[in-house]
């Protein structure tokens, strides 16, 4: 009876010392590599032993391979992440890749602005995308796949300029930017003027909160040289309109090229002229 169960403790024995050598790790150092926004290459270093594993992607089974140390996969979306796991035959261990995202991802769009006083031109680069949201002080405001857009605008304000960039399949980056404008400012410029030179103009107050004055400055032009001849003021209350008609700007004066400058921070005039008489 003795000599029966020390047989079959020795057994035991020999059956405990194979199993480590199975439960030990098949691959080792998984990694991935050649990226593109659909494949990307899957290697891992066999322990000896073993040559056949199972690859999985995202926790389900993709494949079966023997007799190799990488294998490609192909057939992934773009700019999306995947987990990857390479699981050795039997009982033997797995080793897994560090999380990878394919390429195709847009890019945050590097925005651009121009600004005078009643436009904004926009121009943005950004890369893998197929259109952009614009959003103007957080509102939305137009999708266009243009790199560029053109917006109208008031004088002395600041605006919050959005644009996300979205690619084929509706990943996004985005960028905002902060864009100022200018006071109005315009010029008219008319040869041949002599005696008493008279303004008319219209006159459109874009704040419907604050009044503004509108300035005008009249210079007679010599050449590159100017010399200031004269100037006036106007009133013109929050959100008002209307106009300046056969205002004498001036009288008496040589003839010669003369110009008018017409600049406020938020009234915008229309048709400025003058004219003598």
């Amino acid at each position: 009876m003795k000599k029966r169960m020390l047989k079959i403790a020795m057994s035991v024995g020999l059956i405990m010392s194979v199993v480590p050598s199975f439960t030990a790790s098949a691959a080792m150092y998984a990694t991935t590599s050649n990226v593109t926004t659909n494949s990307l290459t899957l290697s891992w270093t066999l322990q000896p032993g073993e040559n056949a594993v199972q690859i999985y992607k995202n926790g389900s089974l993709l494949t079966s391979t023997a007799n190799t140390s990488s294998y490609p996969i192909t057939g992934l979306s773009p700019c999306t992440s995947y987990s990857f796991e390479v699981r050795g035959t039997g009982s033997f261990g797995s080793t897994s890749a560090p999380l990878v995202t394919t390429l195709g991802c847009p890019s945050a769009p590097v925005i651009n602005a121009t600004a005078t006083y009643n436009n904004i031109s926009l121009s943005w680069s950004a890369s893998n995308a197929v259109e952009y949201d614009l959003y103007v002080d957080g509102n939305f405001y137009t999708t266009t796949s243009s790199t560029s857009y053109s917006l109208s605008a008031t004088p002395s304000r600041s605006y919050s300029i959005k644009v996300v960039a979205r690619n084929a399949t509706g990943q996004t980056a985005q960028s905002t930017k902060g864009v100022a404008t200018p006071a109005f400012f315009q010029t008219y410029t008319q040869s041949g003027m002599s005696n008493n030179l008279v303004l008319s103009t219209s006159f459109n107050n874009t704040s419907s909160t604050t009044g503004s004055y509108i300035y005008f400055t009249l210079y007679r032009i010599s050449g590159s040289s100017s010399t200031y001849v004269g100037s006036t003021s106007a009133y013109v209350a929050a959100g008002s309109s209307g106009s300046i008609m056969n205002y004498t700007l001036a009288y008496g004066q040589p003839s010669g090229t003369y110009r008018i400058e017409a600049s406020s921070s938020t009234v915008v005039v229309g048709g400025l002229s003058f004219y003598s008489n």
